[in-house]
């Protein structure tokens, strides 16, 4: 393959146009670029550089730009350069060297695989190291990926299983508000963890923030027939804004049950711009706040009914607000009265509190109090670098469901003798990759108590250390439970406490080490997981739940949370005999198994 970093930089004028006429790949040749000033940047892809710089040369938005970087390559094709472009404009978002991009559709066509894809997506960090070279990048790739922003990015591009589900949501939208009737419409997409539902629930409220401005691409020789559809549904609900809606943009809500990431997506939301604002991330009880026309709803599987919460009076009152009974009533009813259209992000495996909604009772609420429902389904793993196989087997290990040993491919899944070799490894990990962290079950007492207050430093840890403060003893080895509840897998001392289930659901790491803890044990008589009630801590979630539900909890919080590592995944029992069951399973955790750091 030929050098990707030929980047060649031209005046954006029309003077720099003819040099590109004179080029030897600028009139007849994919290529990818960038027009840009000190502030302000634009990417695009095209097969003819000459052609497509003169278009933009006569743009109103476009024209005052300084400079255009044109990469040429001879191995470039159109596959390559509508990947690069997508991930060009991702990077960029994140990256602080320009205040705004101006693309208007920001690249977000589905990926799709290619000749040599690996290859190219390989030799792309080659590009963005001469982009840095050329000072008009600044952010080196570890730190970019790390962000939440690059991470929840609306500007991520979709798979086509994703893309594919997105065009039926917003033509399910679009149905609703073109053919009102009583009632409220529903859209509910089933997917198990990693399978990519918030970056598929923000590509969505994007696309129907920016629809008023979408625009579609003269530049393209061929479209394939979703990006076709894709196009020509946004086309159609600009055209219900303008003459429907006399330009009024829908209101949306963006409901995240979980306060650790609905900060974490406030920030996100905040960061980005381009229509998305932080006002749109709410909590369930802001649901009756506002008029919303749409309510697109993350982890709806943790959605409450009355039952163990910590503030009874809020439910009640949002309950009698809407009329409703709070004894019989659930935060989805409020959902389903509060807006014409609601999207429901489920897996009824990641239910791990009491307060959740049961799974049989979320399948009534929506019948009795939903108009339409249209079920789609996500299937591909996108976060775990072991894909499907390692998700399944996980599962099966939990239900002990008879199989063989099983090495998972391009992930490291290993079971560690000793807790603090675990942690120090994971910690090691942290410090050259980040957002590598430890994790467990509810196996201990918060004798700590987390603080939302803790400034994000290493102070208060430091201080609890010395002041031989801690939470969880195994082994003679003393840890200490998260400091805050909120974004603590991206705080600076969250290397060093151990998460829970509450601070991590939702979340992507990159390592991360699972410590089963004594709740949990293996009865090799009876051959299945057994749970020991007093050993189990999260007193919210115990209180009042029959035995058989409550281990159901505790198996849903141990699979969700062996599905947060990108990289690899690390395994410590507390138990023995949970040890012994797990060994049938997972490799042991040695020199030869360990890659290096």
């Amino acid at each position: 393959m030929a050098p990707i970093n030929d980047i060649k930089s031209y005046p954006f004028t029309l003077e720099g146009l003819q040099q590109v006429k004179d080029s030897q790949l600028g009139n007849n040749w994919p290529v990818v670029y960038l027009i840009h000033d000190d502030e302000n940047l634009y990417i695009g892809e095209t097969t003819s550089a000459s052609n497509r710089m003169g278009q933009h040369l006569n743009n109103n938005e476009k024209k005052n730009l300084q400079v255009i970087e044109i990469v040429f390559n001879e191995t470039y094709n159109k596959s390559v350069i509508l990947d690069y472009e997508q991930r060009l404009i991702r990077y960029c978002s994140v990256d602080d060297r320009f205040k705004r991009i101006i693309n208007k559709n920001k690249g977000q066509k589905a990926e799709h695989n290619y000749y040599q894809r690996n290859d190219y997506r390989n030799n792309f960090s080659l590009l963005w190291r001469a982009l840095i070279e050329k000072g008009i990048a600044h952010k080196s790739f570890d730190i970019i990926e790390n962000d939440n922003i690059f991470k929840f990015s609306p500007y991520n591009a979709l798979t086509h299983e994703q893309d594919v589900i997105s065009i039926e949501v917003l033509s399910d939208i679009l149905n609703t508000f073109e053919n009102p009737t009583e009632g409220t419409n529903v859209s509910i997409i089933d997917g198990c963890a990693g399978t990519g539902k918030t970056v598929l629930a923000i590509s969505i409220i994007n696309s129907l923030v920016n629809a008023i401005n979408y625009e579609q691409d003269n530049d393209e020789i061929f479209i394939e027939e979703d990006d076709a559809k894709k196009s020509s549904t946004l086309l159609a609900i600009k055209d219900y804004i303008q003459k429907k809606r006399n330009g009024k943009p829908f209101k949306i809500g963006f409901v995240f049950p979980m306060p650790g990431i609905r900060k974490t997506i406030t920030n996100v939301f905040k960061e980005c711009g381009n229509g998305l604002e932080s006002s749109m991330v709410i909590g369930p009880n802001d649901m009756l706040k506002d008029n919303y026309d749409i309510l697109i709803i993350d982890e709806s599987h943790r959605l409450s009914r009355r039952k163990n919460l910590t503030g009874y009076g809020a439910f009640d009152s949002a309950s009698r607000k809407l009329g409703l009974n709070p004894e019989d009533t659930n935060q989805l009813e409020w959902a389903l009265k509060s807006a014409k259209h609601v999207v429901l992000f489920y897996d009824k495996l990641q239910s791990v509190k009491s307060s959740d909604i049961k799974a049989d009772v979320f399948a009534k609420t929506l019948e009795n109090n939903s108009n339409c429902i249209k079920p789609y389904k996500l299937t591909t793993q996108m976060r775990c670098e072991g894909g499907d196989d390692y998700i399944q087997y996980v599962r099966d290990i939990l239900t002990v469901k008879p199989r063989e040993f099983q090495k998972i491919s391009s992930y490291e899944f290993l079971l560690f003798d000793d807790v603090d070799e675990m942690v120090q490894r994971v910690r090691k990990l942290d410090n050259k990759y980040g957002l590598c962290r430890t994790v467990a079950g509810y196996s201990w007492e918060w004798v700590t108590k987390p603080k939302d207050t803790v400034k994000d430093t290493l102070e208060h840890y430091d201080y609890l250390v010395k002041t031989e403060q801690f939470d969880i003893l195994i082994e003679n080895h003393k840890y200490i439970w998260n400091l805050s509840n909120e974004n603590w897998v991206s705080r600076l001392d969250a290397a060093y406490t151990i998460g829970c289930i509450h601070t991590t659901q939702g979340f992507d790491m990159n390592y991360v080490g699972v410590i089963f803890g004594e709740e949990i044990d293996y009865d090799f008589n009876t051959q299945q997981i057994v749970i020991n009630l007093d050993k189990y801590y999260d007193k919210k979630v115990k209180a009042g739940m029959p035995e058989d539900e409550l281990k159901e909890l505790i198996l849903n919080t141990y699979m969700t949370i062996l599905a947060r590592g990108i990289k690899g995944c690390y395994v410590y029992a507390c138990n023995p005999n949970m040890k012994k069951y797990l060994e049938n399973y997972i490799a042991k955790a040695n020199s030869e198994t360990l890659k290096e750091i």
